[in-house]
Formats: C-alpha cells, structure tokens, sequence
C-alpha cells in the first residue's frame, strides 16, 4: 500500500519558487565555521509546496544550527526520522517543541530499544533516548510509515525496504537485547525521496538496509526514474573493500548530478566514492546547502 498525505503548506519567502533545496543542520563535520557538529544527522529539506525535517541528530544542535543558519524550523509541515538510533533521533523533543504544527513520521520499531556490542567490547545502549520516546508517544499527529508514505507533497518515505544480505550484509554488531542474544536488523530503516523534473533527489539517514537495496527499492516505486541527487549517510564506514566497491560502481553508473555522503560514510568509502565520481561528489557537512 502507497500512503499519499494530504495537500499541506504553501509558497512563502522561507522556500524555493522552484526546485528543491536541502540544508545539512548537523553532521559529523563542519561545512561552514561557526556551527556545531556531532556524531549526528539532520537534513531540512524546502521545495515549492513544503519544508521538512529529516532526521534530529544526537542532541538538539541541529536547532541551535538552524537558527544560525536563518532557518525557521515553526515553518516545517513535517518531521520524519530515518531509524531509532540515538544519533537520527535525540533531538526530537527540540524539534517538535520549535515545529509545534509538524506531522511526525516514523516506523513503529524505531521505538525498540537497541544496543550495540562494539562500544567498549560491551553492548551500549543505542536506541531512541527516552526523552524522545515520550515526545513520540505524546505527540498528537504521528504517522507510522509502515509503508511507503507521501510525507509531504512531493517528498517521500520508502517505508521498510527489502534486504539483500548477500550483498549488502546487516551490522552483526546491533542486538534487542543488552545481552547481545537477539540480533537487531534495524527493520525500521528507511529513506526519502523528492521526483523532480531533472529525476530523483535521495536522501538517506543511514541506509542500514543498503545503499544499492535502497535505491532499487525506489527504482520499483517510481518506475526507475533516473537519480539526480544523493545525499546522506551510506553506512559504509566498516564495510570492507569489494562491497565498497560495488556501490560506488552502481553510483558511478547512475551517474547523479551530485553525491554528498557524510555521517556514517567513513573516509575509505568516501575517498572511494570521489574516485568513481569525480566531478559530482562535494562534501557535506553541517552547514552544506545543495539545491
């Protein structure tokens, strides 16, 4: 089931007469001096017709950036999160308290806890912060995107997006369980998507499910149409080098206008990825503005 939301926002001097424009609020590193970084990513996301939140970082930074930045985050139609780890979702409580009107999207199994064994040789608590937990559970206006889901006009949600192990093998890393018995696949993940008449503008939080499942997963819904713009964390930062390697050959056959990776990238893919795509690949960043 394709889950279309109903016709919301407007035209307004906060957002482009055409075309899209993506703002980075945090990242792991700084595209422009004076702003914050963490270990963290939120991307605010204007077209003609909406602006949305994507993601809340680890902390509420991403509002201190956006304020820096001259962005009105009261302005957002819609707050949606890619997955339930603390570094896509601690600052949700910020943003619905400055985004009082917003929609909230997320997967129902983001709100699993989550731990991770590789901190300290020790499984570390990783989920969504309770804070947010409360904030999601109190919010008036939330969305489970179960499926894939218009989350604003124009801009959409692919829901759970179907794995390929072989391929694009999960974190064996992430559990359910402090314990480290019950293996987490991170079902929740999901990316967005934004059809332009210049194709598709991508945008992912971690893709936990795969870069190459991810977007074949969007090929399927939109009829293939042709990547122009890919911006987010690939989660390639312990992948080894043959699996590197083939998502940089699907980028490179893609051929996107731009590719900004960041976040959960790491510098070996990353280096990979400017290999394959020279003139099209530019660095993120809090602060970076692609449009």
């Amino acid at each position: 089931m394709v889950t279309r939301a109903p016709r919301v926002g407007g035209t307004g001097p906060d957002r482009p007469s055409g075309g899209v424009r993506v703002t980075v609020l945090i990242d792991n590193r700084l595209a422009r001096a004076g702003l914050e970084r963490e270990h963290g990513l939120s991307l605010w996301i204007q077209t003609a017709t909406a602006n949305v939140v994507i993601d809340t970082g680890e902390t509420a930074a991403f509002r201190r950036n956006a304020a820096a930045l001259g962005v009105d985050l009261a302005t957002a139609d819609a707050v949606a999160l890619s997955h339930g780890h603390y570094d896509h979702s601690g600052g949700l409580p910020a943003a619905l308290e400055a985004a009082p009107r917003a929609r909230l999207f997320l997967h129902p199994a983001a709100l699993q806890p989550r731990f991770s064994r590789r901190r300290a040789g020790r499984p570390t608590a990783i989920g969504m912060p309770a804070a947010s937990r409360a904030a999601v559970l109190s919010c008036r206006d939330v969305v489970w995107t179960e499926d894939p889901t218009e989350i604003a006009p124009g801009v959409w949600c692919t829901g759970p997006v179907p794995r390929d192990e072989v391929r694009e093998p999960g974190d064996p890393e992430f559990f359910f369980d402090a314990a480290a018995t019950m293996p987490d696949p991170v079902a929740d993940d999901q990316s967005f998507w934004i059809d332009t008449p210049d194709g598709l503008w991508v945008l992912l939080g971690c893709a936990h499910a795969g870069v190459l499942a991810t977007l074949e997963h969007i090929d399927r819904l939109t009829g293939g149409r042709p990547l122009a713009r890919l911006i987010g964390g690939t989660h390639l930062m312990r992948a080894g080098e043959a699996r590197i390697a083939l998502v940089a050959a699907d980028l490179k056959r893609r051929a996107p206008v731009v590719l900004a990776p960041c976040h959960c990238t790491g510098g070996l893919a990353d280096a990979a990825l400017r290999r394959a795509l020279p003139g099209s690949t530019r660095a993120a960043g809090s602060g970076a503005v692609i449009e």
